[in-house]
């Protein structure tokens, strides 16, 4: 039995806890962010300790890396299945908890994978029996920010080889190394994620500009791309504001909706240009003041990194023409694009100034920089294409904002400053009669008024499904959930449901063949596709005859709700 090791005072705990959050926040390289929290977890009194990254595509955990008494066993660890819940590992991904295991001498070993373990009782492979060395155990799951499984954990021979208390599995500086674990795993997945994302549309980019009948939907990707960036970075940006406190993350929640709904908004409007080669909708409203208040709280964080002082006057104004997404791309552009513009001059002297009012029939957006202005060849064709004084930037954003505001009767236009810098205005056409909605972002349903129905959700996406869960079980719905249209098809002959929700974009069997087969079986429920393609190509095909409604992701729990509702109602 090893040493008692001395407990740690507050301060103390505090200063550890700093100094990892510290290092946490620098980097988002996932081989720095596990030896950074492996290290600490080892400080506590773990001997064996090891962590690996769940593959959401297979399910299947991989070891980035483990450590036993100091010595790299990484290599030797199997992959484990997140859901085979005869092992304590899967157990704990069901009850998203950590298993701890005080006799691993009472678990039953399996020496072959396809062997039947006892009903009730849990089972290890000999391989990793072995591997503990019969030392007494914990594991489970390393969750994200949305409680969602991004990884796993295991701890081993504490303090020499004692069993590991239960309190400190919940509580205190364990506890809190592993909450950031997954959020920085987290992170940086979505980093990588967004990197993935980057490359492909680079290489979707070089395809389409060989196809001349396209170019132009080409040429606007490009913008897209860099707005996509733009908005995902904000998003994660505001995320980070509210991991320091649940009063932070209540009064960011609605701001990283509005982001997120932006960018699903952003992407159906290339579907559009990609469908029918328009880019505007004359009948869209938008309320300025509010996307705006959006931009300069989300950059506020960047601002202040780089030393701008901010100025704003944004009262409440009347309701424009204009889609809601183009006004976002377009403040948010601006304001990046000055902030980079003023580190070219001393940070005494940066200033940002952002205002909004109204003149007649119009809205006027101003956005001003005390930078060292715009260079006169520049200004004079600051709106063409292709024009930057930018290194690696296409010279698209303003381009793609002067063309698109004209088919809303708006401009945008720029000059210097008599004492320097530069000078936005983006002038709207104020939408005669038109109200703001006033919407109380975050409002949850009311759990009070209990539902009931059964709701079969199909998915290959296992987020997808466990947000879906997260939100309609604690409403009254008694809620099942399949992977793939084969058990879909399975689980609906089985039992009955009243509404399906099935997703369209799915491997082998996609949605609109499984609806096809749900109601060539029998089925004689509600049947909802949800998809994140042309929502309108997808009810052009005949199979989408078969659904009762079209849901287009990314949809609110509110709207999922409704459709539910109304769909029941009938």
């Amino acid at each position: 039995m090893g040493p008692q090791r001395q407990a740690l005072t507050a301060e103390q705990s505090f200063d550890i806890l700093a100094r990892m959050t510290a290092r946490l926040s620098s980097t988002a390289r996932l081989d720095e962010i596990v030896d950074t929290v492996l290290d600490q977890i080892v400080e506590l009194g773990f001997g064996a300790v090891w962590i690996a990254s769940l593959d959401e595509s297979t399910g299947m955990l991989r070891t980035l890396k483990e450590v036993i008494d100091g010595v790299d066993t990484t290599h030797e660890m199997p992959e484990i299945w997140m859901a085979d819940t005869r092992q304590p590992v899967g157990h704990g991904f069901r009850e998203k908890r950590l298993v701890n295991i005080v006799d691993p001498e009472s678990l039953y070993i399996i020496e072959h994978d396809d062997e039947q373990v006892p009903p009730g009782q849990l089972a290890l492979p000999r391989v990793i029996f072995e591997h503990l060395r019969g030392h007494p155990f914990a594991c489970g799951p390393v969750l994200g920010s949305r409680g969602q499984p991004v990884g796993a954990v295991g701890l081993s021979s504490y303090l020499g080889k004692q069993p590991i208390p239960d309190d400190i599995l919940r509580g205190g500086l364990l506890r809190a190394f592993l909450d950031h674990l997954g959020i920085a795993m987290e992170r940086a997945a979505n980093i990588t994620k967004l990197e993935r994302l980057n490359a492909d549309l680079v290489k979707a980019q070089a395809t389409i500009a060989t196809d001349a009948r396209i170019k132009a939907v080409g040429e606007l990707a490009a913008a897209v791309a860099h707005d996509l960036n733009n908005l995902s970075g904000v998003a994660l940006m505001a995320i980070s504001v509210g991991e320091r406190s649940p009063t932070d993350a209540y009064q960011v929640l609605p701001r990283i909706a509005r982001a997120n709904r932006a960018i699903g908004e952003l992407v159906a409007r290339l579907q559009r240009v990609a469908r029918t080669g328009a880019v505007h909708d004359p009948d869209q409203v938008a309320d300025p003041a509010q996307i705006v208040d959006d931009v300069l709280a989300l950059v506020a964080p960047v601002l202040r990194e780089r030393g701008v002082e901010l100025e704003h006057d944004l009262p409440p104004v009347s309701a424009v023409r204009a889609d809601p997404v183009l006004i976002h791309q377009i403040a948010l552009n601006l304001v990046l694009n000055a902030q980079e513009a003023m580190q070219a001059v001393s940070s005494a002297q940066r200033r940002l100034s952002v205002t909004l009012r109204e003149s007649g029939d119009e809205v006027i957006l101003t956005i001003a920089d005390t930078g060292p202005g715009i260079p006169p060849e520049v200004l004079a064709q600051m709106f063409q294409p292709f024009v930057t004084t930018k290194p690696g930037h296409a010279g698209l954003g303003l381009a793609a904002a002067h063309a698109s505001l004209k088919h809303f009767g708006g401009r945008i236009e720029a000059r210097n400053a008599a004492d320097g810098g530069a000078v936005f205005e983006v002038t709207l056409a104020r939408a005669p009669g038109a109200k703001i909605a006033a919407v109380a972002p975050g409002t949850a349903p009311d759990r009070s008024d209990k539902r009931t129905g059964k709701i079969l959700v199909v998915d290959d996406d296992p987020d997808i499904v466990a947000v879906v869960c997260a939100f309609l079980e604690p409403l009254g719905y008694e809620v099942a959930t399949a992977s793939s249209a084969d058990q879909a098809l399975e689980l609906a002959a089985a039992q009955p449901f009243d509404v399906v929700i099935c997703d369209v974009g799915m491997p082998r069997t996609n949605g609109l063949e499984a609806a096809e087969m749900l109601q060539r079986s029998g089925f004689r429920g509600k049947l909802v596709l949800m998809t994140g393609w042309d929502s309108a190509g997808i009810r052009n095909d005949r199979r989408a005859a078969e659904a009762d409604l079209i849901l287009a992701k990314p949809f609110l729990g509110a709207e999922l709700l409704d459709a539910i509702d109304s769909l029941l109602a009938r």
